[in-house]
């Protein structure tokens, strides 16, 4: 519904066809969101390898220890984060003043803050793709490279197809985010939507985020219509670049899967990750992830306490962890069906709705439902639900297709043979092996919905109420205690149905191969 509202808003709105020209403001726009949130792509690709490295050939407790705490981070609050690496920049101040480094708002140094903040938060995205990839890799290809001595040059052909499609996806999440570049005024074509929804004016040099007084107020306008329509035709030339993007990345993972057919054999310990990877790997972990987490616990002026956190913020965290699990639920709901009867272009739709970004979705959902008849679903959890499950739910059901795939298709065949329907099927076959990796799935959407910013902060006010609203009031201030503690309050939130879900897909891949035996 949400993506057919917005293919109707571009059809039946002249004056949205009108503004889809390309103009020098909009071409400029578009350049600025690509280079910056792709400098953010490189970045965290080049991070990402040593790591993948690790991942894909360590086979002791560090890869052990990573596997666990890149997904789990990957899960944290972007909006905290970014505060977190505010918060080391203001601690440093004393270091970089010395070097003529400023960090102004808008400045050239406080715009590498937002790209470092970005590629030391999406970095675990393609250490996950190069370390599966290597997983998959023909073993006995890889032990003739190091007979030959070009073991690197031969894993590095084999592995560009990952590498491309971490690039595409690195860049598509980090174009999505707008709360990484808002708070200091940084105009990108996230902020600027969410700054033409708000004012109802098409985004121009005269009404930008960028323009001199407009965090102190703007235009406003009353019409939600002219605002939604807005908001979509300033999106619409990113749009096309996501899908540009998407097709490059699913191109990248296609040739990362080739060798799955592949016998790999047994790992031979001359593949084993070099020290120096692991070494890398390791002040990688404390620098993306201790650093940030450091300076917050710092700059706090009072002592850390999760229980006097739990005081002054339980009711929203309550809110937030109530839709939460709703939305897991529901996405549990879709994984379980995806599972026992799959329909085609499931994921396709999925992954539109989750390429259109948090807040075009949020938008579409407000103007289809913010009518008098519908306020039990626009003033209540449903509206949330809707939005979360429409954006992630896609990982979801890409667990319940998991359960198509040859192996599992062979049993389906050996069920059928024995007369079994497709219920009766996935009730004593499929559901019984599958069911960690199927509830892991709906976890992750939770985890995802705790989270989410941009589909959150335009949905507000909710009920219940949560916390990621007010969050994004206070990312303003320099220095904030209830910031530092309401941030540090969300990462912990999170890790729970992060680690539940990591150890449910580690207990179901295990289940499956002894299911398959």
């Amino acid at each position: 519904m949400p993506l057919a509202w917005m293919l109707g808003a571009i059809v039946a709105n002249p004056v949205v066809r009108t503004e889809l020209k390309m103009t020098s403001f909009r071409a400029a726009l578009l350049g600025r969101t690509i280079g910056y949130n792709g400098a953010a792509a490189i970045i965290a690709t080049a991070m990402g390898l040593p790591a993948g490295i690790v991942l894909g050939r360590g086979r002791g407790w560090l890869a052990k220890i990573l596997w666990l705490l890149l997904p789990a981070a990957l899960l944290m609050p972007s909006l905290s984060y970014a505060y977190g690496w505010s918060q080391f920049v203001r601690l440093t101040r004393p270091v970089f003043r010395p070097l003529g480094v400023t960090f102004i708002p808008g400045g050239v140094a406080d715009t590498v803050r937002c790209i470092w903040s970005l590629a030391a938060w999406l970095w675990a995205v393609p250490a996950g793709m190069v370390g599966l990839a290597l997983r998959r890799l023909d073993t006995n290809v890889q032990q003739q490279a190091v007979l030959d001595g070009a073991l690197y040059r031969v894993t590095f052909r084999q592995l560009i197809g990952p590498i491309v499609a971490s690039l595409a996806i690195v860049t598509v999440l980090a174009t999505q985010e707008f709360a990484v570049y808002e708070p200091t005024g940084i105009s990108v074509v996230a902020t600027e939507v969410r700054m033409v929804f708000d004012t109802g004016a098409m985004s121009s040099p005269d009404n930008s985020i960028a323009a001199p007084g407009f965090l102190q107020g703007g235009k406003l306008s009353p019409d939600q219509a002219a605002r939604a329509a807005a908001a979509v035709a300033t999106a619409m030339p990113l749009l096309g670049v996501t899908i540009l993007l998407a097709i490059v990345a699913a191109w990248g993972a296609g040739r990362a899967s080739a060798a799955e057919a592949l016998n790999i054999g047994p790992w031979p310990k001359i593949l084993n990750a070099p020290l120096w990877a692991s070494i890398v790997a390791v002040m990688l972990v404390i620098l993306n992830i201790g650093v940030p987490v450091w300076a917050l616990v710092w700059s706090l002026k009072i002592p850390f306490s999760i229980a006097n956190m739990w005081a002054e913020f339980g009711p929203q965290v309550q809110g937030a962890i109530i839709v939460a699990v709703i939305a897991s639920v529901v996405a549990c709901v879709a994984a379980f069906s995806a599972a026992a009867r799959w329909t085609p272009g499931l994921i396709a739709l999925g992954g539109a709705s989750f390429l259109v970004g948090g807040q075009l979705l949020a938008i579409a959902l407000i103007r289809i439902y913010n009518r008098p008849w519908l306020d039990w679903a626009y003033n209540a959890f449903p509206v949330p639900v809707i939005a979360y499950v429409g954006r992630f739910g896609w990982l979801a059901l890409a667990g319940g297709r998991g359960t198509w795939s040859r192996p599992w298709q062979e049993l389906r065949d050996m069920s059928s043979v024995d007369g079994a329907g497709p219920v009766r099927t996935a009730w004593s076959v499929v559901w019984p092996l599958a069911w960690p990796a199927l509830v892991a799935g709906g976890l992750l959407v939770g985890a995802l919905s705790l989270t989410e910013v941009p589909a959150t902060v335009l949905l507000f006010p909710q009920n219940p109420q949560v916390l990621t609203p007010t969050l994004m009031t206070w990312v303003h201030m320099a220095r904030f205690d209830p910031m530092i503690e309401a941030s540090l309050l969300m990462m912990i939130a999170v890790l729970v149905p992060a680690i539940a879900a990591l150890a449910l897909t580690s207990i179901g891949l295990r289940a499956a191969r002894r299911g398959w035996k």
